[in-house]
């Protein structure tokens, strides 16, 4: 907890800053797309897909070969369609970057109460970045170092053709052997821009979504704050009152926004992530009864970022969902019936539309929450019984 007296609120816009430096990189930050980088990254990994799903078509049959290919490339996939969505939304998205603008400075709140408020949630989305990244980048990177990690499997399509076994660190499929060491290391190399997106791309583009509810979150609480000024501002009933109306509306508003352009988005993520941590805990229990210490910590690294990803968008669905009744309660609490009469019809346009919540939905159905980030693991795990049965 930051004391009140040393809540200063300059600082805080450097959490868009470092969203801006993650998007930058590939080109997609809203207010100045480059798509000459964007469409540099995209095509490559449309490419790298496109390779993978040639390699699981050519080993369809194998059942175990199947579920490894689809543990990387379920992924990639995502991120394909991540950074996709996020360029197509960019005009939406830099629509909220500005009507948010104003929200960093220390004007904008009245009470130290207020100003708190929004700290707080300013930093848990600076501590996701913090934390998610790193994790991220550290698990994509020893990925990408499984094979020279000594503990190389065989590689099926080259197994019957040659003594020597080149294994690249994705299960890509080439239209050419590799029966030297140099082609083997240029390949490698070529494949290094696949740690860069699976870092920024899969957990770098999250930090955004996360930023932004999170900032709602903090504005819903500073307003259930200024409800207490109802009957005690000496501005008067009217100025107080359509102010509140006039925030907690453009509030619904850049929720409405970020859920028309991320809902679909959120669907995909929520079904793979289903199937990838069902594959992820297979290759675990795989690599522990094998002995391969190095790739099931890898594994471990691999699954521990999913459910970061995963729990984060609960945590901000759980959160806007909070601040949401907690606005609606504040309400209650309030002195509401030294209201005047003529002015409780602003009232109560907050009152009736307060008595939603705001929530953060995958394909306007599946709302994100606590309950249901139980729910994503719980299936997960059946579907992981399920698997071990054929496997």
């Amino acid at each position: 907890m930051v004391p009140a007296m040393q809540v200063d609120l300059s600082r805080t816009v450097e959490v868009l800053n470092w969203n801006r430096r993650i998007f930058s990189v590939l080109g997609i930050w809203p207010p100045s797309i480059d798509d000459r980088i964007f469409s540099f990254f995209f095509v490559y990994l449309t490419i790298h897909c496109c390779l993978e799903y040639a390699e699981l078509i050519e080993y369809i049959d194998d059942l175990e070969y199947v579920v490894a290919n689809l543990t990387e490339n379920t992924i990639l996939t995502m991120i394909l369609f991540k950074i996709g969505a996020y360029r197509f939304n960019a005009k939406q998205l830099r629509e909220v970057l500005e009507d948010i603008e104003d929200d960093f400075t220390n004007t904008k709140y009245k009470t130290t109460e207020e100003r708190l408020a929004f700290f707080e949630y300013n930093v848990t989305s600076k501590r996701f970045i913090k934390i998610g990244v790193p994790l991220i980048f550290v698990a994509a990177f020893l990925y990408y170092l499984r094979p020279l990690t000594g503990q190389l499997s065989a590689s099926k399509s080259h197994a019957e053709n040659t003594s020597a076994v080149y294994v690249m660190p994705y299960r890509t499929r080439f239209f050419f052997e590799i029966t030297e060491l140099r082609t083997y290391v240029l390949v490698y190399v070529c494949q290094v821009p696949i740690v860069l997106l699976g870092t920024l791309g899969y957990t770098g583009t999250d930090c955004l979504l996360v930023t932004l509810i999170l900032h709602v979150c903090g504005q819903l609480s500073v307003l259930s704050h200024r409800v207490k000024e109802v009957t005690t501002s000496p501005l008067g009933y009217r100025h107080v009152i359509r102010e509140l109306v006039t925030n907690h509306l453009r509030l619904i508003r850049l929720v409405n926004i970020l859920d028309s352009a991320f809902n679909l988005l959120l669907l995909q993520q929520l079904l793979a992530i289903t199937i990838i941590l069902c594959m992820v805990g297979y290759n675990i229990i795989a690599n522990s009864e094998d002995g391969q210490e190095a790739h099931l910590f890898t594994y471990l690294l691999y699954a521990s970022s999913m459910l970061l990803q995963h729990f984060s968008y609960c945590l901000i669905g759980e959160c806007l969902i909070n601040e949401s009744m907690n606005f609606s309660y504040a309400f209650y609490d309030c002195n509401w019936y030294e209201v005047p009469p003529k002015y409780l019809k602003l009232f109560l346009v907050c009152m009736s539309r307060s008595q939603r919540p705001l929530v953060l939905t995958a394909g306007r159905y599946y709302v994100f929450s606590l309950q249901s980030f139980t729910d994503v693991v719980k299936t997960s795990i059946t579907y992981l019984s399920v698997l071990r049965t054929f496997l």
